[in-house]
């Protein structure tokens, strides 16, 4: 299999970001012809990074099948598929690699209960919802997410080789992922349960730890040791106050990783085009390509000066946004924490004097869980 060809014409005065496209993709050109694929793939990424053409985005797929990407080499088979024009023969060879790198992934149809959530796989942008196709992954365990206003919804799968699988991921109740069929109940079987297996127990009673005090189920009784503190714990769970520093804690933390990894991908964008730019500059002597009036020599550099500013001024917003999500954090946490030691002391009263003894204790059942109060004297 050739690459195909870039059938835009050069004009004298394409723009440099378009030059630079040209030049990388003949790098790939003569890369793949090499059969050095690796660097061929690396080459039209940054081509395509440059110039969404048809003609890069087919020879990134088929670079990326012959480097084992076969992950990548489907998403954007498929993109090419759903979106270029090409001849019959080039949508031939698509239709072929898509086939061959699916193969060796998995196949994921994600769906969002809510339009406009932006879907992660593995902590990378996937689009929005809803998603023009689906999604493939590598064999193995990943990590779906969705996120809207704040809001998160997750989901994991477990990929396997050529198979094909859906989840939802749902905002307003557990997301749910199919990715192989579910046995069906039947008599003594609960759903999600191994034939055979008698939900209640071999007595008929819930399976788990010992029934304590009280009658509840599934957790270890704690009784009040005596100690002037609450466990941080047990005083968090009924504190009001502590589930708002928690989650402040939690949204700050998640704010700012995503935040930075954003300002990351947006500085390394401006690097990668910095570096072109002054590659094409040194070749025709040429100083402060980005001043103006950043045209020289029949070539315009005003496109890509332009998109390297945006990549920088967007790393800086997402920078100074990761900051502020972990001063957030911090300051939740520590909150909470210094709340904790001023609130969560208990006053000596006759009850401890007479010998009073009391615990929270969870209850799960099949349809509920609470906390009972159980005590002895």
């Amino acid at each position: 299999m050739s690459v195909v060809a870039w059938s835009e014409p050069a004009l004298a005065q394409d723009d440099v970001a378009t030059q630079m496209a040209r030049e990388r993709f003949q790098e790939g050109v003569k890369f793949y012809d090499q059969k050095q694929y690796e660097k061929a793939r690396a080459a039209f990424l940054q081509a395509y990074a440059l110039k969404k053409h048809p003609a890069v985005l087919l020879n990134l797929a088929q670079s990326e099948l012959r480097s084992k990407h076969q992950a990548e080499a489907a998403k954007h088979f498929a993109q090419y598929l759903r979106e270029a024009p090409g001849s019959d023969a080039e949508r031939g060879e698509a239709q072929k690699g898509l086939t061959a790198a699916k193969a060796a992934v998995g196949e994921m149809n994600v769906t969002v209960d809510v339009e406009g959530a932006e879907v992660f796989v593995d902590g990378t942008s996937e689009g929005r919802s809803p998603l023009p196709g689906a999604v493939y992954l590598t064999p193995g365990s990943h990590t779906l997410e969705a996120k809207k206003d704040g809001n998160v919804a997750t989901a994991t799968v477990t990929a396997l080789a050529g198979q094909t699988g859906s989840v939802t991921l749902s905002f307003s109740g557990p997301s749910g992922a199919t990715p192989v069929p579910t046995p069906v109940p039947g008599p003594g079987n609960t759903m999600g349960q191994n034939p055979g297996q008698n939900p209640m127990g071999p007595g008929g009673g819930p399976t788990g730890p010992a029934t304590g005090p009280g009658g509840g189920a599934g957790g270890s009784v704690q009784f009040d040791s005596g100690d002037e503190r609450q466990p941080f714990f047990e005083w968090a769970a009924e504190n009001k106050l502590a589930w708002v520093g928690g989650g402040l804690t939690v949204l700050g933390l998640a704010g700012g990783i995503g935040f930075g990894l954003s300002a990351k991908s947006n500085y390394d964008n401006a690097d990668s085009i910095k570096t072109q730019i002054v590659d094409k500059a040194r070749q025709l002597n040429v100083n402060g390509p980005c001043t103006p009036p950043q045209f020289y020599q029949g070539v315009d550099f005003s496109g890509a000066c332009t998109k390297y500013q945006d990549n920088v001024d967007s790393g800086d917003s997402q920078k100074t946004l990761s900051i502020v999500s972990f001063v957030v954090a911090g300051a939740a946490a520590g909150g909470t924490i210094v709340y904790y030691f001023v609130d969560s002391k208990k006053p000596k009263d006759s009850t401890q004097a007479q010998g009073f003894r009391a615990g929270l204790v969870p209850v799960a059942s099949p349809h509920a869980s609470s906390l009972n109060l159980v005590g002895s004297f």
